[in-house]
């Protein structure tokens, strides 16, 4: 989260986390108040920070697990790779098939068995019940610890905490990203820029994006029961960010 104590941005990763960041400390007059990557808020927080207007980004989840596929392909010591290639035998792993293998890794990912090889907050929490990406999404968006994403029983349940207790007042989308976050510069955070239009212009002129993915964005053939399981993982995602379905039911 990145806390200027009017305003806070949840900082999700993989969804052009980087690039609000670096843009939000070059055009905010005022020093933040806490930064702290990926950092969920503390129900203290929430009542220490009363008022605070919650902004969060959010991304088409298999863009999102296309882009974790590659980053294991190009960092092979990233955590998840390591858990992986650990896993597999020499000459099995899951990355071995460079870009031709993401189908493979995705199957393998998308089952909820499996979720000890993201991180162990997650395959604690209840990863029947949500996938990954809905994961990352949630604990960002959700105050509180992570026991409590635990707790949840049915998909109602979690529809209801996050319409009740979730903190973003906006979402911006990565794929509209520059254009959502003009949007929210010249609405609710105009006055907290020291000069609004000159941000404004500098989104709206570039597409820059830090930390951006290096990889080709042409979409991946995969076959409609996969796509389905997707939808059906990141149920979340569709239903309540509308994010629109890959495949037809």
């Amino acid at each position: 989260m990145l806390d200027y104590g009017s305003f806070c941005y949840l900082d999700v990763q993989k969804t052009g986390s980087s690039f609000i960041v670096d843009f939000l400390k070059r055009h905010i007059a005022e020093e933040p108040v806490r930064f702290i990557k990926h950092r969920r808020v503390s129900f203290k927080q929430v009542k220490q920070d009363d008022g605070t207007f919650y902004f969060i980004t959010a991304r088409d989840p298999l863009d999102q697990y296309k882009s974790l596929y590659y980053f294991g392909l190009t960092k092979t010591g990233s955590p998840i790779r390591r858990r992986l290639d650990r896993h597999f035998s020499e000459g099995n792993s899951l990355y071995a098939d460079g870009p031709a293998g993401f189908p493979k890794w995705l199957e393998f990912m998308l089952d909820p068995q499996n979720a000890h090889f993201y991180e162990a907050p997650y395959a604690d929490t209840h990863a029947g019940l949500f996938g990954y990406m809905t994961y990352r999404y949630l604990t960002l968006a959700l105050p509180g610890k992570h026991k409590e994403l635990n707790a949840f029983k049915d998909r109602d349940q979690v529809v209801r905490r996050y319409k009740n207790k979730g903190l973003p007042q906006v979402v911006i989308r990565n794929e509209s990203l520059n254009g959502d976050l003009a949007a929210l510069i010249k609405a609710e955070l105009a006055p907290k820029f020291e000069d609004a239009e000159a941000a404004v212009n500098e989104l709206m002129t570039s597409d820059a994006r830090i930390n951006a993915s290096k990889r080709d964005d042409a979409k991946d053939v995969l076959s409609d029961d996969l796509l389905r399981a997707v939808q059906d993982r990141e149920w979340f995602l569709f239903q309540q960010l509308g994010y629109p379905a890959y495949v037809s039911d």
